[in-house]
């Protein structure tokens, strides 16, 4: 079922266009700069967990208990939550393990140059 105007079919038969080809191919580009710019690595996830601990150990400085068991829980609730995404996506073993790491202080690398 088509909705709109038929797709125009290229002279070999193809069914792609010059046009569509093109359309596809400006897809594809803006899809990998934007996987690009949003890419976090080790590096970053490092960076992450020593802002974290360094947050950690200032609220246990100053006497907050609250605040570093608030900290802590959604930290663990995140990573368990990445690590279940990347297991029901196929990931198994370290890789899992790095992704969910990644994922769960990956947002060091938007705070270090």
């Amino acid at each position: 079922m088509t909705h709109g105007a038929p797709t125009p079919r290229a002279a070999d038969g193809s069914g792609t266009s010059p046009a569509g080809s093109r359309y596809a191919e400006g897809v594809r580009a803006e899809r990998q700069a934007v996987r690009e710019a949003v890419r976090a690595d080790a590096f970053g996830a490092h960076v992450g967990l020593v802002v974290t601990a360094l947050a950690v150990t200032a609220a246990v400085v100053f006497d907050e208990p609250r605040w570093y068991v608030i900290i802590a829980g959604v930290c663990a609730g995140w990573f368990t939550l990445a690590l279940a995404v990347v297991f029901l996506r196929g990931g198994r073993g370290w890789d899992a393990l790095r992704r969910a790491y990644i994922a769960t202080f990956g947002w060091g690398d938007y705070v270090s140059p």
